[in-house]
């Protein structure tokens, strides 16, 4: 059997596997003792085209000592990363400390939200036969039991903005939701997602064409597409006010720019004329602001907290403000990679003049973004003739994409091939020889975003992402005389 009809099995047999993913558990709805939840991880359109990047449900709560199941749902490579308050070394499982990049479980199977660090690993389907085993990495399902109250933000370290909360309670709470409940909502926001991602295949451009030198052309190709990066939050009173409103928050330069931005438009209404009111942008959801302290969670992944401009109300109560903010630097001094996160924002309005991290509101809204991404080279062929160049660009928001022509060879062996280099960039290529791009990073990443081949032979030469290629992720150049 060919590897690619091994692949193709292996996949018809994930599919059924995903359609028996448990939506419910009957602890969960069951009072008395420890309960079990399922969050599913990631989902795709039926062609796994557009992939939705998110953790469905976004946000679940429930009592110390439960525990949660995430499972995944796509073909495609995703992981969930925990890291708690702990500010030195002593806290990290020494795992931890030896696992290479994110593709290893580690740490233990209880979080408290100190101890760093509680990671799945790289949850891969069966459907990628070319993992080298030599590596260990995560299963289709992943479980942790929480074991302290708090609110702790976690996310997919391959794919930029994507998050979830979970937010713990004492033991003996009341839960919010049943488990048949939260799968309501995780197929709600998964549906949100995908149409999302629908909309951004829809309104992809097509292949643009630039004149080049002594009478050549350059053909534009784009590494996927994203939804605009853009979220309107709903601002609800807080007890005891009546203020209300709205944000919007729309990206600036997001995937195309090296210093990309976010405005934030606030309007409220109902405040007292006169009155000023700090507002900020914090990390959990509405009522239950998350820590944003620890020395491997500060490492691992950027959390920053933003303070807009003040909110000054006028003679009628109604105000408006609008602030831009800019991308923050991780520890190490790179960029933070800013996106409007799946989860995990918050806007909060202060009840009074200083911003005070959630501790007061008088108005207070969730951050809601319809991530996802369209796993296709855009076109997926391109006709040019010999002596032409084309440019792949990943201009997406939210994760890296690669061109490799196999030319006969074996897809090459992940996680080997994500810490490969580059073969080059700028130069002239035949078609004969394996050609590796290397990984494509969006713009204001500080390494490489775009690759730019001249063709100097006819020829059909198919590539393909060999991260991506089992979701189809597969283009060819055509080349034909001048």
């Amino acid at each position: 059997m060919t590897r690619f009809r091994t692949a193709l099995v292996a996949l018809m047999a994930l599919l059924c596997a995903l359609g028996l993913v448990p939506v419910t558990a009957a602890s969960a709805d069951t009072p008395g003792g420890p309960a079990t939840w399922h969050v599913l991880v990631g989902g795709q359109s039926q062609d796994q085209a557009v992939q939705g990047e998110g953790y469905y449900p976004h946000v679940i709560t429930i009592d110390a000592g439960d525990t949660v199941v995430w499972t995944l749902n796509t073909v495609e490579l995703h992981g969930v990363v925990f890291a708690g308050t702990c500010n030195d070394f002593s806290c990290v499982s020494p795992d931890c400390l030896v696992v290479v990049k994110d593709f290893s479980p580690c740490g233990p199977s209880s979080f408290d939200g100190v101890t760093a660090l509680s990671q799945s690993g790289r949850m891969v389907s069966p459907v990628y036969n070319n993992w080298d085993n030599l590596v260990p990495h995560g299963t289709t399902t992943y479980s942790l039991t929480f074991t302290r109250p708090g609110v702790n933000v976690y996310w997919d370290p391959s794919v930029s903005g994507m998050r979830g909360v979970v937010i713990v309670h004492p033991a003996g709470t009341p839960y919010p939701f049943t488990q048949a409940q939260y799968s309501r909502q995780a197929r709600r926001q998964l549906r949100a997602d995908l149409a999302a991602g629908a909309r951004a295949r829809g309104d992809a451009q097509p292949v643009m064409v630039s004149a080049g030198p002594g009478g050549t052309s350059t053909y534009h190709v784009g590494l996927g597409a994203s939804p605009p990066e853009t979220a309107r939050v709903e601002l609800d009173p807080a007890s005891g006010s009546a203020a209300g409103g709205s944000a919007y928050l729309e990206g600036q330069g997001i995937g195309t720019s090296p210093t990309p931005s976010i405005a934030v438009t606030v309007k409220l209404s109902g405040l007292a004329p006169g009155s000023v009111h700090g507002a900020q942008i914090l990390l959990g959801v509405c009522g239950a602001p998350a820590p944003v302290t620890g020395l491997w969670f500060n490492m691992t992944f950027p959390y920053p907290t933003f303070t807009l401009n003040d909110i000054t109300a006028g003679p009628d109560g109604t105000a408006t403000s609008t602030t831009v903010i800019t991308e923050p630097l991780t520890v190490f001094g790179g960029p933070g990679q800013l996106a409007i996160p799946s989860s995990g924002w918050f806007l909060n309005v202060a009840a009074g003049p200083t911003p005070d991290n959630g501790q007061t509101s008088a108005a207070c809204g969730n951050v809601v973004f319809s991530s996802a991404a369209v796993m296709r080279y855009i076109p997926q062929t391109v006709h040019i003739h010999v002596g032409d160049t084309v440019v792949w660009t990943n201009d997406t928001t939210n994760e890296p994409h690669a061109v490799t022509f196999l030319a006969g060879q074996p897809l090459p062996q992940i996680p080997e091939w994500f810490l490969s280099s580059s073969t080059g960039n700028g130069i002239s290529y035949d078609g004969f020889s394996y050609f590796n791009s290397g990984e494509l990073y969006r713009a204001d990443i500080g390494l490489a975003h775009s690759l730019t081949l001249t063709f100097t032979r006819r020829g059909a030469f198919p590539y393909v992402d060999v991260g991506d290629f089992f979701m189809e992720m597969q283009g060819s150049v055509v080349v034909t005389p001048p």
